[in-house]
């Protein structure tokens, strides 16, 4: 105060910088406590018929993304008679960010518990996966029974480590620099979580074709969230390295101009998998649940009445 008066004598102009640094730490503080979130849910929205006997359909976002992503596809499937579920996965988007590995088990389990606490637990879902989304998916479809159909979106199969590494890096410049200078990764991701507010403001402008929201959410995450779950759901998930198939309709949908998940590689794969159909979608990308949500909502109503009227029986793959 005694600086204050002393300044103003002088004709000086004052400004208290206290209330702004006590406000951005308070937004510290409230959103870096999911960090410390260990067992809370995760974070989804609902959509869709919420009627008991509508199917359950869970949409499972790619890296460093959120259940945001599948707003046009469930805006699609308004009038489908489906209640669907836009899962924010562990460590990304509203969902806590806890201290751990991010392995395929870790993510698993957390999405095992938000089913109990959404009150899904033993009843038969459908999955719908995109890139990382889809790998998780696919997973759980060979550990979970109750898993009556899956569609992936995407599946960003590889070789080996090195072509992963290369089509990965294409995503975006975080991701560059966590898969080729891990030091730079680590600071551009640390220095993104000191500022995220203003990353979540500027956001939109560096991503001008993203939805705001889409955009925006892609600052929720920290770096042990996203490099774990790089490392260890995506970098280790070569097409040799995949879960054994699994007797579950599998429908997979690509888009032919996908450079960040070779269409190939996919091809090969859905020959190895019983119960699985394949359609690709001339001169689409990696990001069909934003390009392309018309088409997936299609497909993906398609799917749910042929898997519930147990046409998708042949061991051919598709409905008979």
């Amino acid at each position: 105060m005694g600086t204050a008066v002393s300044a103003a004598r002088h004709g000086c102009v004052v400004v208290d910088h206290r209330p702004a640094a006590l406000a951005w730490a308070a937004y510290h503080v409230v959103v870096e406590m999911r960090s410390w979130r260990v067992g809370w849910p995760l974070f989804s929205e609902c959509r869709g018929d919420d009627g008991d006997s509508a199917p359950a359909v869970v949409f499972l976002h790619g890296l460093t993304a959120s259940g945001r992503s599948w707003r046009r596809v469930a805006a699609s499937l308004g009038d489908a008679g489906l209640h669907l579920h836009l899962v924010d996965l562990l460590g990304f988007g509203r969902s806590p960010w806890p201290r751990v590995a991010y392995t395929t088990d870790d993510h698993l389990a957390a999405l095992a518990a938000w089913r109990t606490h959404a009150g899904l637990a033993g009843v038969p879902i459908i999955l719908v996966g995109h890139s990382l989304g889809a790998l998780l998916a696919l997973a759980a479809a060979g550990r979970d029974p109750t898993v009556a159909g899956v569609v992936l979106i995407g599946l960003p199969v590889y070789p080996h480590r090195t072509e992963a590494r290369q089509r990965l890096a294409r995503l975006s410049p975080l991701n560059r620099l966590t898969l080729t200078a891990r030091p730079l990764g680590w600071a551009a991701c640390t220095a993104m979580c000191c500022m995220r507010p203003l990353c979540r403001l500027v956001a939109p402008l560096v991503f001008p074709k993203l939805p705001v929201e889409v955009a925006r959410d892609g600052v929720l995450h920290t770096w042990r969230s996203l490099s774990g779950t790089l490392d260890h759901c995506i970098l280790d998930a070569a097409v040799d390295h995949l879960p054994p198939p699994v007797a579950t309709p599998l429908l997979l949908v690509h888009g032919d101009a996908d450079d960040t998940a070779p269409l190939d590689l996919v091809r090969t794969l859905t020959a190895r998998l019983p119960w699985s159909r394949l359609v690709d979608i001339p001169g689409a990308g990696h990001d069909l649940p934003l390009s392309q949500p018309d088409a997936l909502a299609g497909l993906i109503r398609a799917f749910v009445l042929d898997v519930q009227a147990g046409r998708w029986t042949c061991a051919a793959g598709g409905p008979e």
